[in-house]
């Protein structure tokens, strides 16, 4: 038996049959039970003080009873009905759930090179320990930009494998980053600003990087798509820059959170949001790559042909991301207007970032309409998502560096 052949033989035995299924629902028992920790856990949920009743020894009894006994009942039903072992949801879902794990246990370990609580203040956060962690994902997601370029040159080397391993690298640093910065909001002026890192555009600029790289490497890996990483992650890596450029204008700082932003609807609106942004981001490298592949075959260069996906095959990967991104910044859009209801009186003003989200949400409407519904396809949908994706950064930036509104507080100070 060869070295491939083991390790697909462990990766099977990790992610299909009774131990993933029994992962699975260890994972859900483990939610229940956070779940029960905030109904009836302590003197009940508090935002301030959750995340700390998570980590303690409250929160690991109310976890681990949680996930024991949803293991047990799985192993239980396991073998008294054995066909449910073909649970697809336990092997779409467990892979998800274990890398959650692994960035929170990333940052959890960490923590151990925070400074001192003496040695933290809120006027000098330089010694804070994510902000080298940041770092280390932007040179990661940089080098990976560049080996999914070189990777069109010479597929055949071990330069793909380098573009895919550091591309998630990137988004464990990244993820455990933004963990990190959580946790270290609670450090600072005796925890009084701690809140999650979804608050200011340096942090969600961050969050936009790891959901991109994460929809594009799910592509790659069921589609082959390694060649359209060098479009993908070229858009990260330039939004990489530019999130260098905030931190050098002290916007990568943690400050304490605006009247209108104390609020759970934050935790639920903000990462909904950037789903549908890094869903729009990807599309638009499949329709810049589908542009340049028929720019190639026009030109009969047949040594990147090779490399490339077909034109069919973009367009699908394309649509398939409209597909993922349309219902989140849907259902964010929804949960937003929730949100200025209970904070502003009204679910919509037309405030400026209302106004953008709207026409963004109606530019990717049409994309889908014309789509399903009059089989359009090929380079008009290409230039489409490309110039959506536009919009969309219009949307995001533009907004809060031009236009002031009820979402003034995401403006670049």
């Amino acid at each position: 038996m060869n070295t491939a052949t083991q390790n697909r033989g462990i990766l099977s035995a990790l992610y299909e049959g009774r131990i993933s299924y029994i992962r699975f629902w260890a994972y859900i028992g483990m939610m229940l039970g956070a779940t029960g920790l905030a109904l009836w856990g302590g003197n009940g949920y508090n935002e301030d003080n959750y995340l700390f009743m998570l980590v303690s020894m409250q929160g690991l009894i109310w976890l681990g009873t949680g996930g024991l006994l949803a293991a047990g009942a799985a192993i239980v039903a396991s073998m008294v009905k054995p066909g449910v072992l073909r649970n697809t949801a336990a092997a779409v879902m467990v892979p998800w759930f274990d890398g959650g794990v692994l960035m929170v246990a990333l940052m959890a370990a960490l923590t151990v090179f925070e400074p001192a609580a003496s040695a933290v203040s809120y006027l000098d956060q330089s010694n804070l320990f994510a902000g080298k962690v940041i770092m280390t994902m932007n040179v990661l997601l940089l080098f990976s930009s560049i080996c999914y370029i070189a990777y069109l040159f010479a597929p055949e080397s071990f330069i793909g494998k380098m573009a895919t391993l550091t591309a998630w690298l990137g988004v464990y640093a990244g993820g455990s980053a933004l963990l990190l910065r959580w946790y270290e909001s609670y450090l600072l002026l005796d925890g009084e600003i701690g809140h999650a890192p979804v608050s200011n555009i340096y942090e969600v600029f961050i969050l936009l990087f790891c959901i991109t790289t994460v929809i594009y490497l799910q592509w790659e890996r069921r589609y082959d798509a390694k060649a359209m990483g060098a479009f993908v992650m070229v858009l990260v890596a330039a939004g990489v820059f530019f999130g260098v450029w905030l931190d050098s204008v002290g916007q990568g700082e943690i400050k304490p959170l605006v009247p209108a932003l104390k609020s759970y609807w934050m935790k639920i609106h903000v990462p909904l949001n950037f789903v549908g942004y890094g869903a729009f981001a990807v599309a638009c490298g499949a329709g810049m790559a589908w542009l340049f592949r028929a720019r190639l075959e026009v030109n009969g260069s047949s040594a990147l042909l090779r490399v490339f996906p077909t034109l069919d095959q973009l367009d699908q990967l394309a649509y398939k991301s409209v597909a993922v991104g349309f219902p989140a910044f849907t259902l964010a859009t929804i949960l937003g207007a929730a949100w200025a209801a209970e904070a502003w009186g009204g679910y919509w003003s037309w405030d400026p970032k209302e106004t953008w989200a709207l026409i963004v949400w109606l530019v990717y409407g049409a994309y889908l309409h014309v789509r399903v519904s009059h089989g359009w396809h090929g380079r008009t949908l290409a230039w489409w998502t490309v110039i959506a994706f536009l919009v969309t950064v219009f949307c995001f930036l533009g907004v809060n560096m031009y236009l002031s509104g009820l979402h003034s507080y995401g403006r670049l100070a």
